[in-house]
């Protein structure tokens, strides 16, 4: 069987050394969410040679994986995926697979899939980095409205990177967002991304507002051209989240895409991501195997 385990922030360089170039843009590609993730969806990870696994569980029960990210032969890489399945005695499911790796699983394995179904509420929404900083155009009218409105009622704002000055203004802000909202875990996991921002190769922006932090969000490199949005926070103020948004593609001119991540399913969040008119609907689909 394969050897996964835990993933530690000492794993970021070799997980990334595989993951950098390998054509994936989506969110669960990057160390940064595999690490912080690791507990809430039990992600373990295995190195076989010129092969890196990822598995998720629950209860200590594997109950899918990823695709595996190779430099050898990625036939052999799935055959190996399958047969650790087989000896644990589970069903062998890879998820997470954007369209070309969906067909290509397919062509490789056509007589052992029993069926692949697209994941929508995985999706990731993916947007041209210009588009957000500018929002030009009759399509994004009603964001500029709102940036209008801001910049009418909060004259004295400003917008500073996360930084060892400002990570605790960043913090203040989820800690303030999660009392009006239901605990998932989720602020434990922003804690460990500020505890730890320099060591995942973290950054973001703080918004303030009269002196006081009114949004935040914080981002990790998928490759040069691509960054991930992981968390954003606003409070108090209704066009926040649009201003925190603006600011960032105006901030990281780097970046050619922005990968704001999945909606899970949420109605109001998938209506938000919608109303920013994603360039690229990134889908994810699930393999069974026989």
């Amino acid at each position: 069987m394969l050897d996964f385990r835990t993933p530690t922030l000492e794993d970021r360089e070799r997980i990334e050394s595989f993951v950098r170039n390998c054509g994936q843009i989506g969110c669960d590609i990057s160390f940064a969410n595999t690490y912080l993730w690791r507990e809430y969806y039990d992600i373990r990870v295995a190195f076989d040679g010129d092969t890196y696994y990822k598995c998720y569980a629950d209860k200590g029960q594997i109950t899918g994986y990823a695709l595996p990210v190779t430099h050898g032969d990625l036939k052999k890489a799935v055959e190996n995926v399958i047969a650790d399945a087989q000896k644990r005695g589970i069903r062998p499911l890879i998820g997470l697979l954007n369209t070309a790796n969906a067909e290509l699983i397919h062509r490789l394995f056509a007589d052992r899939i029993l069926r692949i179904e697209e994941d929508r509420d995985a999706f990731d929404y993916i947007y041209e980095r210009e588009n957000l900083a500018n929002l030009g155009g009759k399509k994004y009218h009603a964001k500029r409205n709102h940036l209008s409105r801001f910049l009418r009622e909060h004259e004295d704002y400003s917008v500073k990177e996360i930084s060892a000055e400002t990570l605790e203004d960043a913090y203040a802000v989820a800690v303030k967002w999660q009392e009006n909202n239901d605990d998932t875990g989720e602020l434990r996991i922003i804690r460990d991304a500020l505890d730890h921002f320099d060591a995942l190769g973290l950054f973001g922006l703080v918004l303030y507002v009269d002196g006081a932090p009114k949004a935040m969000c914080i981002a990790n490199e998928l490759n040069d051209c691509v960054c991930d949005v992981s968390f954003e926070k606003a409070v108090e103020i209704n066009e926040a989240y649009a201003v925190i948004n603006n600011e960032f593609a105006k901030h990281f001119t780097k970046y050619q895409l922005i990968n704001r991540e999945e909606d899970l399913g949420l109605e109001g969040l998938r209506k938000a991501k919608l109303s920013y008119h994603p360039d690229i609907l990134y889908s994810k689909s699930v393999a069974y195997f026989k």
